[in-house]
């Protein structure tokens, strides 16, 4: 409560303080205010620039004042970089609350007013002040539909209905596209379709020209987990090189709108080893490790030719053990080990894809769903609670705190604790994490005290009308953390974790 009220009063001088300053001039960005990528690694200001951040999805779902909050709360514990969704798609114009697209009757119109995409002028502001950086997220593979009920961010146990807004899949995306201009269709007509194509061009136009000098955007996202299928199912037709040529031309559309921020594709980080290549000369080498759908081309990623096209500057890999198995099961050890060690795995591969390819490489959402969030839990092409199925139904909490260590700082101490399940690995793990991939981003911030989530009321809903609960918590998926970055094995803050250099 006291750090609660101590956030609260630095935030109100804050906003005083800041009532009384010019607002940012976008003009009057100098080119060092930019992130930029080069020989493997960020910079900014001249200077190394190594990252530790979250992510936000919901956050220009909120009002002004819990926007403010928000990111000042993320800068006090040391954030640099925030991952958000630029995009809001609906089939028509809700009730209330932000949109930042309608997609319906095979037209596409954008809202560029209070309730759209100025909300996203007031995201990215909010940024600027507290020197965070975003990474703006284009679209979304995943969009199964749903009945969107118009009610507040309630808990779950509180309310079986989740409104508009709370899950990472209810803001629209590629599957949105295609129902709008061919329904029916199949998920990757969105990277071959003319129509289509032009039409999400059209709209990223008017997002990237509209922050393309601002310095407090780090980079363009081309989509979240882009795949050949989603809710929506794949035609026979698609493979790695249809998303790869569909990212070719976005992200060579977005330089020519924008030569000062950088792009990435958004890829979980999926490779295809023995597929032809578009851009890449060479590839990882083959081992009897990698193998399965992770490393065949099964998802419709290579992630070694995307990173390899000319206006793509970094890499991006994805961690969420409940909803992908990266590497064959091992026998005898614990889903809850295995799932932790193969995420160290995912990172020490894609640390040699980043050497070998000379780009910089970047872990946009890493997260383990603990047993106290599994109620929380919604896979990503779902839209309700579904724990069948899934192998660990949650990690214990000190299992979390491990995983968030060893991934992001990959020290000798975090290793040994997971060796049964790295054996054919661990050699090469002690340089391997801290070595090359120079960001990482947990996968769902979790911020309490929110007062209203600007979809229904101007106030704040009480939860189930309990006395003790006048605020609420934003969404979560499951994957919230604590907000906060500290890690048992090491006890690295994300500042530390920031102005460590990697080992040579």
């Amino acid at each position: 409560m006291f750090l609660r009220l101590q956030v609260c009063l630095a935030l109100a001088l804050h906003v005083l303080l800041a009532a009384g300053r010019q607002l940012f001039q976008r003009d009057n960005a100098t080119a060092s205010a930019f992130v930029t990528a080069g020989n493997g690694i960020f910079q900014l200001n001249g200077k190394y620039f190594r990252f530790y951040g979250t992510n936000a999805y919901w956050a220009h779902m909120t009002t002004d004042y819990d926007l403010d909050m928000t990111f000042h709360d993320m800068a006090t514990i040391g954030f640099k970089v925030v991952r958000t969704w630029a995009f809001n798609d609906v089939p028509n114009k809700p009730q209330s609350g932000p949109y930042f697209q309608i997609l319906n009757g095979g037209k596409a119109t954008i809202n560029e007013g209070a309730d759209g995409l100025q909300r996203l002028d007031k995201l990215v502001a909010a940024a600027d002040r507290y020197g965070i950086k975003l990474i703006l997220t284009l679209t979304n593979n995943w969009n199964p539909e749903r009945q969107m009920p118009a009610v507040a961010w309630n808990r779950r146990e509180n309310s079986k209905e989740l409104p508009r807004g709370y899950l990472q899949n209810d803001y629209g995306g590629i599957d949105a596209y295609v129902r709008n201009f061919h329904p029916g269709g199949t998920h990757d007509l969105f990277y071959t379709d003319r129509t289509i194509i032009e039409a999400f061009k059209n709209y990223v136009k008017v997002v990237v020209t509209r922050y393309a000098q601002h310095p407090a955007v780090m980079a363009w996202e081309l989509g979240n987990d882009l795949r050949c299928s989603s809710t929506l199912k794949a035609s026979n037709n698609c493979n790695p090189q249809t998303i790869t040529r569909w990212a070719a031309e976005i992200s060579k559309y977005i330089k020519e709108l924008d030569h000062k921020h950088l792009v990435t594709t958004g890829d979980a980080g999926f490779y295809c080893l023995e597929c032809p290549k578009l851009f890449a000369k060479t590839s990882t080498p083959k081992r009897p490790a990698l193998e399965g759908p992770s490393f065949d081309g099964s998802y419709g990623i290579d992630t070694e030719d995307l990173v390899s096209i000319p206006s793509i500057d970094f890499g991006s890999l994805q961690i969420a053990p409940e909803q992908i198995q990266l590497f064959p099961v091992l026998k005898k050890v614990k889903p809850a080990t295995q799932a932790i060690g193969d995420g160290g795995k995912w990172i020490e591969v894609h640390s040699q894809t980043s050497i070998l390819l000379k780009k910089p490489e970047a872990l946009l959402s890493s997260g383990i769903v603990p047993k106290s969030n599994w109620k929380y839990f919604v896979p990503n092409d779902q839209v309700a609670f579904q724990p069948d199925g899934v192998p660990c139904h949650g990690v214990e909490r000190f299992q979390v705190e491990y995983s968030i260590t060893y991934w992001a700082s990959g020290t000798r101490s975090a290793l040994l604790i997971f060796l049964p399940a790295l054996t054919s690995f661990h050699p090469i793990f002690i340089a391997a994490i801290n070595g090359n991939v120079d960001g990482v981003l947990q996968a769902n911030w979790l911020q309490d005290g929110i007062t209203s989530h600007g979809t229904t009321n101007p106030i704040w809903d009480r939860r189930a009308k309990r006395q003790a609960a006048p605020l609420g918590d934003s969404p979560q998926n499951g994957y919230a953390n604590e907000p906060r970055y500290e890690g048992a094995a090491t006890g690295q803050t994300a500042e530390q974790f920031a102005s460590s250099a990697p080992p040579v």
